[in-house]
Order: structure tokens, then sequence, then C-alpha cells
């Protein structure tokens, strides 16, 4: 993990650091700021959003703190941190709002106890939240949090069903029972009196998409799939995936081991929804340490020869699950379903179906969670 997580504990008076440290899976260098009944902890440098720390100001007796992961073009992790806490002090909330980059923060304020975690207007910065032991636990990655609750997250059976048979779209909302996602451009204030939600006002932030020409990712070839799915399972902590994805999984591999900071690149999945666009951009960029710029591309289908071949090995992947009796497929779809998903003439829709079921069996068995 990139980025920081932290906690806010009224009731128990004293977060640790050491939790802290276990969570976020941080065994080498990192910076925190522990203050009595908040703390939070940030694990270092990314090509993404520069140097992650927390930063701390004095002001009138009461202590400020914030952590952002944001744009690096824009500001870096510690300079905009410094902005972001003179610009509260002096203009409260009404300075998030007029936030022109893709950020996810965390600023606690010690004048009143509050906590206000505030993610930007394109959503591509990841922010979750969870209730644990009476104490909010928030991180910049779902990781953390599923590390909280030692794995047992629950899982909703009827959201997670759905998902699968449905056109690609960004992270459900009801996925995690025990995991709130922050929605772009909204912020949650946690407090004594518990937390609520808010919309953020309009930024002038466009988000992932850029005007820019950009590079066409090519489109065929034989590659490693189940290395794939592993990638992008791993890339966005949930099951995510379409036919097109292999390519930028390629693409993207190639960047990081060239040390590119970043690309634009044509993305097919723009016609699939923005949201879902800039997310995969984000979660895909993140995995492989680039930032990642999308930008309309020509409509370029992936030919029948291809998706006959992907369908064939995910038949492969997905019979080794299948062929497991106590597999949480079972739990999830009928014999009949996948009878009917075998049939099924190759198309993208399948594939996505396809690798979204291995990705699920992968998912359930590499992070012990709990379908309810």
């Amino acid at each position: 993990m990139v980025g920081f997580c932290g906690a806010l504990d009224h009731e128990g008076g004293m977060v640790s650091l050491d939790t802290l440290k276990r969570i976020c899976g941080l065994h080498g260098a990192g910076s925190a700021f522990i203050g009595r009944e908040y703390g939070v902890l940030c694990d270092g440098e990314s090509n993404l959003s520069g140097d992650i720390m927390p930063f701390t100001v004095r002001y009138n007796k009461s202590l400020y703190t914030v952590a952002v992961v944001a744009d690096r073009r824009k500001k870096g992790g510690a300079d905009l941190a410094r902005a972001v806490i003179e610009g509260y002090i002096e203009e409260g909330e009404e300075y998030i709002n007029r936030l022109d980059t893709s950020y996810a923060l965390a600023l606690y304020d010690g004048r009143c106890g509050e906590l206000l975690l505030a993610k930007g207007h394109s959503g591509d910065k990841p922010l979750f939240y969870t209730v644990w032991n009476k104490a909010i636990y928030f991180s910049s990655s779902i990781r953390p949090l599923m590390r909280l609750w030692g794995g047992r997250v629950r899982i909703s059976k009827k959201i997670l069903t759905s998902y699968i048979d449905s056109t690609p779209t960004a992270l459900p909302e009801g996925l995690f029972l025990d995991i709130v996602p922050v929605r772009a451009g909204h912020r949650v204030i946690c407090s004594r009196f518990g937390h609520s939600d808010i919309t953020t006002l309009p930024c002038v932030y466009g988000g992932g998409i850029s005007t820019r020409e950009g590079n066409e990712i090519p489109v065929g070839g034989k590659g490693d799939l189940r290395r794939d799915l592993t990638d992008a399972l791993f890339a966005f902590d949930y099951p995510q995936f379409d036919c097109h994805m292999p390519y930028l999984l390629a693409y993207l591999r190639e960047c990081g081991e060239r040390k590119l900071r970043s690309v634009t690149v044509q993305d097919t999945a723009l016609g699939l929804g923005e949201e879902y666009s800039v997310e995969r951009a984000e979660r895909l960029g993140s995995y492989f340490d680039v930032r990642v710029r999308v930008t309309p591309a020509k409509n370029v289908r992936v030919s029948t020869r291809t998706l006959k071949a992907m369908s064939k090995e995910l038949d492969s992947i997905l019979g080794e699950y299948l062929g497991d009796g106590d597999n949480v497929l079972h739990k999830l779809f009928t014999d009949d379903y996948f009878c009917r998903l075998d049939g099924a003439k190759p198309s993208e829709e399948i594939i996505r179906k396809k690798a979204l079921l291995c990705q699920t069996a992968m998912w359930f068995q590499r992070f012990d969670l709990v379908l309810q």
C-alpha cells in the first residue's frame, strides 16, 4: 500500500500505532502522527503522489493534521497537505470545496475533535472507512481495513451476483457490508455523535480524462490470463475485469519496467462509462506506479478468434474452481447457470462474466471473506 490509514477513537481515548502498522502491512519506513484519540500512518513515496506524510500544525492551542493522496503533477502530497491545513484554518470546509485536483484526504480538527474524510469529484483516488470496536478506521485502500477485520469482511451475496451479471461498472455500492467507500465528490464528517455524508460542491477539475492524443494500446497477442486476473484482483481488491484489460495490463507492466512516471492512453473503457474508466486507470496505474490519464479511443473490437481463445482459457481456470464442491461459486449460482454460461457464444460480456467468476473464487480463497 502507498497511502495512509488511521483511526479516530473517542471512546478508547488512545489510538495504537502498532495496530495501524499491522493493518497497513508496514514493516519499513513511514511517517505517523498519534495524538491520543486520533492517529494516522503514511507509508512512503510514490511516483503518483510524491512524499505521502501527515502534516500537523498547532493553531489557537489546537492541533490540525492532514494526510492526502493527490495528483503529483498539481502538488506533491507534502505541499498539498500544508496548503489544505492553511486553507482549512482560514476558510473552513469551503477551501476543500475548491480543490481543483484529484485527491483523497483525511483531516483531523483537534479544536472540535472531528475527522473529515473527503474525495475529489473525479473519484479516481480511493478512500474507505469502517467502524470497528466503536472506533472509526479509514484508509486510502481497502486492504488495511480488511486486515483490521481479520479478513472476515462480509460480502453481500445479492450485490455480488448482480454485479457479476452486470455490464462493466465501478465498485458497486453495498458490495462490502463492513467497509464503506467515500464517494466521489463527497465528504464524511466523523465526530462523537456519529458520522454524516455530505456532497461537496462541484469544482473545475476534469478528472483523469485528457484532451491530449493518447497512445494506442496494442490489441492481440497471447498473454498469461491467469496472471492478468490475479494482478487485476490485487489492483482493485475486488473482482474487476473486461476483455481489453489484459492489453492495458501488458502495456502498464512495460511502462513500469521502463520507469515511466505518466502516460496518456486511448481507452476503450471510456465507452463503458467515465466512472469505470477513470477508476480502472487509477487502480491499474497505481499497481504499477504509473500515472494514467485516458482519452477516447476508436471503437476497437477484440477479434472473435481472440475472444474464443480467452473463453477457452477462462473455462479451464473456472473448471478448477467448480470442481471443488465447497467453492463459493456454488453458493452464488446454480449448476444450470454454469451450464448456460458454458454453452454461450464467446463475447465481451461472456468473457467478463467468466473472468469475474474466476476472480471471485480467488478473492474468497485469498482474503477469507464471508458471504452474507
